[in-house]
């Protein structure tokens, strides 16, 4: 059985951004890149290969993602997942299906740019000694990225609809093992261009 895989969900629609927002030029703290690609530097930190779920039809998304991966010597895992239209749960079903023999999970966001490599380092830690669930935790509230053990993996397969794994954290919270920071980057996500505007005036 290999080690925790990691997978970041890359295919939402960008309906309240108006166009493909993972290829947005975001600027944090003077680097100026795709949103992806800010999201996936700090992934390829702890990764040599990094599953990436994408819809079938955002080419300019695949290419992007590819170069970066080139460029920065790591591999990349593309899922392409044809019901991404609808909802989450099919995403997060495919990539289950396509890492079927990972001893864990490791669940991101493509949308959220600012988690520090010390968290996802931590999650990764606490799914790889053999936690249920692991997640960091800013101010009481839950962040990404999840952390889920192959218990869980006929679960995750059966995943539908735009919950993903929702139900699954409220029901289980008990198991939850937190990883408690101070960073708030564990609970940004960027929806639209106010988000994109307040994170590079505070970067």
């Amino acid at each position: 059985m290999s080690e925790p895989a990691g997978i970041i969900l890359a295919a939402g629609m960008s309906s309240r951004f108006g166009s493909d927002k993972l290829l947005y030029e975001l600027t944090i703290e003077g680097d100026c890149q795709p949103l992806i690609q800010h999201t996936l530097q700090s992934w390829f930190l702890l990764f040599d290969e990094i599953s990436v779920v994408i819809r079938t039809d955002t080419p300019p998304l695949r290419q992007t993602i590819m170069d970066f991966a080139e460029k920065q010597h790591k591999n990349i895992n593309l899922i392409e997942c044809r019901d991404a239209a609808l909802g989450m749960g099919h995403s997060l079903s495919a990539a289950i299906k396509a890492n079927s023999e990972s001893s864990g999970w490791m669940i991101g966001l493509a949308d959220m740019p600012l988690i520090p490599f010390s968290v996802l380092n931590q999650v990764y830690q606490n799914l790889k000694l053999g936690a249920l669930i692991t997640a960091p935790y800013f101010d009481g509230q839950r962040g990404h990225p999840v952390g889920l053990n192959r218990l869980y993996k006929d679960e995750l397969l059966a995943q539908e609809g735009d919950s993903g794994a929702k139900k699954l954290l409220q029901r289980d919270a008990e198991f939850i093992q937190k990883v408690d920071t101070n960073q708030s980057g564990v609970l940004i996500d960027i929806d639209c261009m106010q988000d994109i505007n307040r994170i590079e005036k505070s970067s």
